[in-house]
């Protein structure tokens, strides 16, 4: 059937070429659309050289947002040339979204043709979708990537470069990404810098540790408040007294909470002490990320039970949940797990990977996977994929045929993590 599938495509394909060299932009527009078919490899030289004749904005926009949609690697010099030479900023913010597609599988519910002609930019959301873990990206990817970074002239464009080395977790490129953060180029220009650093915590390199620290004296209090988010996520000990003097010293309740969310992801022994004073703080986002904190410490919390049974506030049992699973305390998964449906999703999810991927305790997961509920279970699927080891794969593969359609979808998406080269 695939193959009938693939035979009607071609034919379509070649059927349509003509009209790609019409002088009717209708016509033109309409071919774009007849040839993005994901996986129709034949189709992207042919796009590419109309891409390079067609003196129309809005149809070279289309043209490159065709070369995402069809998902071929072959595509990248295409789409590198786009964003080195294009001189419209909206076609080479749409290379930039086509090159992530490559390699980072995303839905739009709009559909693919209500963006003809405007940039597509869902990998500019809040929450970017990341490569997943076991996905090789191609150097020449990331190298235009950063030299749009370096050279483009639009800050826009430096922004959603920056964005997108992180979405493919970059760390080659960590040393060019500091020269831009320190350097003269982007000195005036705090969207940028705030993207790099952003980056950079998404990379969660300790190399990347120096210059957040740097960052923290910086003038700007913006730079300031995303170096202290960033730099807990590279692990980086050593930034650990200057996070502890600004939780101690500063005026600013947010600067507080976030050096306290970093000391809880750098795994610092010298927090324990700090941690527990303030396990009993009338804020209870102190409390959660103290919990959390000595969570990661390997802490003994078999104190925790007595804690956990008095504490009114959800997203603090949740974490008190973490650091008693933590010490060995199995049965407080199901709380995390049952957490997957409902408005602290986000939060058990997290936990549930640290769990799964740093303390060992898959085995403890899988049982879940059978839950009544599919929230639960697209949920727990979408962590085991991103957890991405491969012995996940007879417990997810199952889903594959749930009788959830969105189940289905996200296990499909978690073997193709676990097995890049295909389900």
């Amino acid at each position: 059937m695939q193959q009938i599938l693939l035979a009607v495509f071609a034919l379509t394909f070649f059927a349509q070429i003509p009209s790609l060299d019409s002088l009717s932009p209708k016509e033109r527009h309409e071919a774009i659309e007849v040839i993005a078919i994901l996986g129709n490899r034949e189709a992207v030289p042919v796009l590419v050289e109309a891409y390079r004749k067609e003196p129309r904005k809005d149809l070279r926009t289309s043209i490159i947002a065709a070369l995402g949609q069809v998902r071929d690697r072959s595509a990248i010099p295409g789409l590198s040339e786009a964003l080195s030479s294009d001189f419209e900023r909206d076609v080479r913010l749409q290379a930039i979204d086509s090159l992530l597609r490559l390699y980072i599988p995303v839905e739009d519910n709009q559909g693919f043709w209500s963006f003809i002609g405007r940039v597509r930019n869902l990998f500019s959301k809040e929450h970017r979708p990341i490569v997943g873990l076991n996905t090789y990206v191609d150097q020449t990817a990331k190298e235009i990537l950063v030299q749009s970074l370096e050279r483009d002239f639009d800050p826009e464009v430096r922004i959603e470069a920056a964005h997108a080395l992180g979405s493919l977790r970059a760390v080659d490129q960590l040393p060019r990404l500091i020269d831009q953060l320190e350097g003269p180029r982007n000195r005036e220009n705090r969207d940028v810098r705030v993207a790099i650093i952003q980056t950079m915590g998404v990379i969660g390199s300790q190399e990347a540790g120096p210059v957040l620290t740097r960052m923290l004296k910086d003038e700007d209090e913006r730079i300031v408040e995303e170096a202290i988010q960033a730099v807990g996520f590279t692990g980086y000990q050593a930034v650990y007294p200057a996070l502890v003097n600004l939780f101690k010293t500063s005026q600013n309740g947010d600067l507080r909470e976030y050096s306290l969310q970093s000391i809880a992801l750098l795994q610092e022994p010298a927090a324990v002490s700090l941690f527990e004073s303030l396990l009993d703080a009338s804020d209870d986002t102190y409390r959660e990320l103290s919990a959390e904190g000595l969570a990661r410490l390997h802490y003994d919390a078999s104190s925790f039970t007595h804690r956990i049974a008095v504490e009114r506030h959800e997203n603090v049992r949740l974490a008190l949940a973490f650091a008693l699973v933590s010490s060995g305390q199995s049965a407080y998964i199901e709380q995390l797990v049952m957490a997957l449906d409902s408005r602290r999703d986000y939060q058990a999810e997290t936990y549930l990977f640290e769990l799964g991927k740093y303390h060992r305790k898959l085995a403890d997961l899988y049982p879940y996977l059978r839950s009544p509920k599919p929230e639960i279970r697209v949920r727990l699927v979408r962590v085991l994929g991103e957890i991405g080891e491969a012995e996940a794969q007879p417990h997810i593969q199952p889903l594959t045929e749930d009788s959830n359609m969105d189940v289905m979808e996200e296990a499909l998406e978690a073997l193709r993590n676990l097995n890049p080269s295909g389900v």
